[in-house]
């Protein structure tokens, strides 16, 4: 059944291609069909089997012709004014009519039929469209295609020739805002050229330069002017030289193209264009779009300017007589300058010179357009400069009426497709990603946003001071195994203590009792001292810590435990505020070493009060209650735990820690810190939270975070600065309303990603279906920018982790699902612009 296109404006360029072969033996042939500009969306292959006598057939009619006796303009002669009389025009008449009739059944065989049912299939009879033949063989070049019946069911369409190789010309386009042509009039023996010239005058917006019988000097001279031309014109003699001596060459397809031809410039000069190559070059780069020879045998010049990939050659396959040449000019220039599209235009003053066919038999046959397959004819208004009025579609409603019942079941038949594809994909991915596939590649991605968080201020209610190796080497613990001997920090804390810290954390394990009093007492008596044990896991047979014996207020004792993400590399991306230790854990502590402090701070200085439920003063806790917690799969999350959305600060080595990028407040050394006078010392001590903590490599406290430049032990971030990050997140967030990280609940997840996933599907089936590849790739690339962006946006700006990996794999997976189930349909493109 024949389907029928339903575009409005869309313009369509159909190819066909007739390749290697000969009339002996036959040619292979295709069809591509696709919208103007876009590469083609339809091909489909062909034969045209062999036809030896149709070369016969033309020389026959071709002989008739020229016997004709018309005043051609094929070359000067003197005293030529016979006009040829009935008979051999009614001769001429017959054997056209033969040729035609051996053509139609040529193109009727069986092995051409699925070229013309795919023509049928995609081009409705009101569709615009250019028709172009490509081939090298000159005998089919020389065909008059567009007379036969199957083309003339296309009132719109017109057909021309092109040449296999072909390349796109880059210019500036128009350098003026009229058409500038230069027209060259020749030898005019026995010719009226000036009925061309006339013409060419009644053109509005033209800045036209005329060259009367030039000599090759002034031509010449005159193709380099540096403004460039739009439009070459030639009137005058012409003449193409024979393809080949001889029929049997022909017929065996031994000769590959016309070989050339020449135009008469004056009475004693002729020239061919590769004499002109240099200047014809340099005036294409320069803007020269179209060439019109009204002229005799015009197919060896246009194949010489073929090879200078010239936009597009008007000329006249056979000898043209003077009022043919006069009709076919006026008809095609009063149309083309008042807003015709090229080709249409040229049909139009084709069809018009029927009725000088009493007296000029098949002058309808004569005007061809060879054309440069990657360029696009232009239109009056291109050549000036400006955009072409949207036409008025009158055949529209014609077009809509013409809709079928089947057009509209192919079209929902499409839709079906694409939500298929989309909810296959879906289904696929979401399998994949509840067995946990995606967790580790999901995981680095959401470090990769967390690292393109814009930088933060110190936060400077904090202040690490660091054991450093150089401490530990300068005053060395003798007893025991805690990195800070007694004697440093018994004078730490004497010298902090009257500085009124607000709380002083102390971030190192003391698994043996006190060596003197005076420590032990301090650590007793001081009230705002927070020190840490560590919890049992019995499912890691992870070895508990206990608290130093002689803290034995629970409120000041905090486990130092931390989460690290064992699937993916022991990374550290989440907070631990509380646990619940094993009933055998000699460390009983229920909250965390960094929620003690950060509840002690909020209390003491903003009185905020603990809470049971998930608020902590201007912030709602987003704690993680569920194993699928955004990208995570199978998530240990025991105890009370949130995202730890790190503050990466401006420029961290102005903070006195080093290098290191998770360090949120400023350090000093303990050395620093005993050798410093307390005057020094009060300004960066007193209501701050101190902590201390040793950031030497061999004791081991050391975690890798998204940050982390290298997995090596010395390129990985010290514990206490990670206490200090998870202090100033609940400090920040309780305070001053700093975002916390947080995910959709799973079926919101789900439902995200399956509507990229549709997405994807409609796209697929919509621009794969209808439009070519290279505009999915664009649309594709467009999505997931835009999808890349939302999930960005909405960490940034709201704290909330959106999926960005399983719809960033939807979206393509789901568009090729949607294009084999389109292909697989078979169904017609032609429905997709309805």
């Amino acid at each position: 059944m024949t389907n029928f296109s339903t575009s409005t404006s869309t313009e369509k360029r159909i190819v066909i291609k007739i390749g290697a072969g000969s009339l002996a033996s036959g040619y292979s042939a295709a069809v591509q069909i696709g919208e103007e500009g876009l590469p083609p969306y339809v091909e489909t292959p062909a034969h045209l089997p062999p036809a030896p006598e149709l070369l016969a057939l033309y020389q026959q009619w071709q002989q008739s012709y020229w016997d004709l006796g018309l005043p051609y303009r094929l070359e000067a002669r003197s005293g030529v004014t016979n006009v040829s009389d009935v008979s051999k025009i009614e001769h001429c008449r017959a054997v056209s009519r033969q040729l035609l009739n051996r053509v139609h059944h040529w193109l009727n065989s069986q092995a051409f039929q699925p070229i013309r049912e795919k023509l049928l299939e995609q081009l409705h009879p009101l569709d615009t469209a250019r028709i172009i033949l490509q081939t090298e063989d000159p005998f089919l070049q020389r065909l008059p295609w567009y007379e036969l019946q199957f083309f003339q069911r296309y009132r719109n369409t017109e057909v021309g020739i092109c040449a296999p190789a072909y390349q796109k010309v880059h210019y500036p386009g128009t350098r003026s805002d009229t058409v500038r042509i230069l027209a060259v009039l020749g030898d005019a023996s026995g010719l009226d050229t000036q009925a061309d010239c006339a013409l060419l005058n009644s053109l509005p917006n033209a800045d036209i330069h005329f060259l009367k019988s030039p000599s090759r000097e002034v031509f010449n001279q005159s193709l380099w002017d540096e403004q460039g031309w739009d439009i070459l014109f030639f009137a005058g003699h012409s003449n193409s030289w024979p393809a080949c001596a001889s029929p049997e060459s022909l017929i065996q397809g031994e000769v590959q193209r016309e070989s050339g031809g020449e135009i008469l410039l004056n009475a004693t000069e002729s020239l061919t264009i590769p004499q002109l190559k240099h200047a014809l070059s340099k005036a294409i780069d320069r803007g020269l779009n179209t060439a019109i020879f009204n002229s005799c045998d015009g197919l060896g010049l246009a194949a010489d300017l073929a090879d200078l990939y010239i936009p597009q050659v008007l000329v006249m396959r056979e000898p043209v007589p003077d009022p043919v040449a006069h009709a076919f000019l006026k008809g095609f220039l009063d149309s083309f300058s008042a807003g015709s599209a090229f080709y249409g235009a040229v049909r139009e003053a084709r069809e018009k010179l029927q009725g000088l066919e009493a007296h000029f038999p098949c002058a309808t046959w004569l005007p061809v357009i060879v054309q440069n397959l990657a360029e696009t004819p232009p239109t009056w208004h291109s050549l000036q400069g400006k955009p072409q009025p949207a036409p008025h579609d009158a055949s529209q409603a014609q077009r809509e009426s013409s809709i079928t019942p089947v057009l509209r079941r192919n079209r929902k038949s499409l839709l079906i497709s694409g939500i298929a594809a989309g909810f296959m994909t879906a289904a696929t991915l979401l399998g994949v990603r509840s067995v946990g596939w995606l967790s580790f590649f999901e995981l680095r991605a959401y470090d990769q946003f967390l690292r393109s968080k814009p930088a933060e201020a110190v936060d400077d209610r904090l202040l690490i001071i660091t054991n450093t190796p150089a401490d530990i080497a300068a005053m060395p613990n003798t007893l025991g195994k805690s990195s800070l001997s007694d004697e440093a920090l018994s004078d730490l804390l004497a010298k902090l203590t009257p500085l009124n810290p607000q709380a002083i954390g102390l971030d190192i394990y003391r698994q043996n009792p006190a060596t003197t009093p005076t420590l032990a007492r301090q650590l007793a008596d001081t009230e705002n001292l927070f020190t840490i044990c560590k919890a049992a896991d019995n499912t890691t047979n992870t070895e508990a810590i206990a608290p130093p014996s002689e803290i034995q207020a629970p409120a000041r004792i905090g486990a130092s435990d931390f989460v690290a993400d064992r699937s993916s590399g022991d990374v550290l991306r989440r907070h631990l505020m509380a646990l619940s230790p094993p009933a055998n854990s000699p460390c009983q502590a229920a909250a965390t070493f960094s929620s003690a402090i950060a509840l002690h701070y909020l209390e003491q200085v903003h009185n905020i009060p603990r809470s049971n439920d998930d608020t902590l003063g201007q912030a709602r806790l987003p704690v993680i209650t569920s194993s699928t917690f955004g990208g995570y799969h199978n998530l240990d999350y025991g105890g009370y735990q949130i995202l730890l959305n790190y503050r990466i600060l401006n420029n961290p080595e102005q903070t006195n820690c080093g290098s290191v990028l998770e360090t949120p407040a400023d350090c000093m050394s303990v050395q620093e810190a005993l050798s410093a006078s307390p005057d020094q010392l009060r300004t960066v001590i007193e209501g701050r939270i101190v902590l201390i903590g040793t950031t030497a490599s061999e004791y081991g406290d050391r975690w890798l975070t998204p940050y982390t430049r290298t997995p090596s032990l010395e390129g990985q971030t010290p514990g206490v600065f990670l206490q200090a990050q998870m202090i100033s997140q609940l400090l920040s967030a309780a305070v001053e309303g700093r975002l916390l990280l947080t995910s959709w609940q799973a079926w919101q997840e789900i439902t995200w990603i399956v509507g990229w996933a549709l997405g994807g599907g409609l796209i697929g089936v919509g621009l794969v279906a209808w439009q070519p590849r290279s505009t999915l790739f664009l649309q594709l690339l467009v999505a997931e920018a835009g999808l890349l962006l939302i999930c960005w946006l909405c960490f940034i700006q709201a704290g909330l982790w959106v999926p960005w990996l399983p719809p960033a794999i939807a979206l393509p997976a789901a568009s090729l699902a949607g294009h084999a189930l389109a292909q697989k349909s078979r169904l017609p493109r032609s429905v997709s612009s309805g």
